[in-house]
């Protein structure tokens, strides 16, 4: 990665792919786009996934002027949608480590949001746009590291902590899919006793299992029976359409 990519962050180019530049600053960009690969790699990225992401969230009424299925076009879409979100979002940095290393500050956690006009954007989660007064999050987990797993239960403490010592209203839902499905999991999870203390102190907190990635699970062992849930476990039908659900409803979502 070049000095300039370094100093063009992610808000310079959706500034930039929206117009939004002066004359010098867009020069300046276009000619470290065209000298810097990853860069032009990450501008393609965020231009792709910005048009995927405003397709899947058109009204259903607006859809439906161009066509008759319009519900039925949603779905499909938003999952498509999440997908590249998670996959791209990884790829150029938006979603980010930074909770693995809380430093001295509970909130120092970077959280991703749609803002107004649908574009990402990535802060720092105290500082993202708060829903009627409070704080709503949606945490993903999707890995089995057991570190990882234990850092999105540390995380998820640390914000309930902080925004209840300062009297603000906030709601946070964990949601597992994948590999993440084992923090949730009666038979196998390393963590049962602190998610079950976790659920008594806050009842702000929901967890859920992801269906889809249960029923994935299922066929791929070769399974007739669902490994039961911790009892603290609800399900939704599918985490990325929840995550897309929750951004547009004004949640911020960070992934560890």
């Amino acid at each position: 990665m070049s000095s300039d990519d370094k100093l063009i962050s992610d808000e310079h180019l959706n500034a930039f792919i929206d117009n939004q530049l002066d004359a010098d600053e867009k020069s300046r960009i276009l000619s470290t786009i065209k000298s810097d690969s990853e860069l032009s790699h990450r501008a393609c990225e965020i231009k792709r996934l910005r048009e995927l992401v405003q397709h899947a969230y058109e009204l259903p009424s607006e859809r439906a002027e161009h066509s008759g299925h319009g519900r039925a076009l949603r779905g499909p879409l938003q999952a498509v949608a999440a997908a590249a979100l998670l996959v791209v979002g990884a790829a150029v940095g938006w979603i980010s480590n930074a909770q693995l290393h809380p430093g001295n500050n509970d909130l120092d956690v970077k959280a991703m949001y749609l803002d107004e006009e649908r574009a990402f954007q990535t802060t720092q989660v105290d500082e993202a746009p708060t829903v009627q007064g409070g704080r709503k999050i949606l945490l993903h987990i999707s890995s089995d590291d057991p570190q990882k797993l234990e850092q999105a239960l540390d995380t998820t403490e640390r914000l309930l902590q902080t925004y209840r010592a300062r009297h603000m209203p906030v709601e946070l839902e964990l949601v597992a899919n994948a590999g993440g499905l084992n923090l949730l999991r009666a038979d196998i999870s390393p963590f049962a006793d602190r998610i079950e203390d976790l659920q008594f102190k806050y009842e702000e907190l929901t967890f859920f299992a992801c269906q889809t990635a249960i029923n994935q699970m299922l066929e791929r062992e070769h399974r007739d029976q669902v490994p039961p849930l911790l009892p603290q476990a609800l399900t939704t039908p599918n985490a990325l359409d929840q995550i897309l659900t929750r951004l547009q409803e004004g949640w911020v979502y960070i992934s560890v």
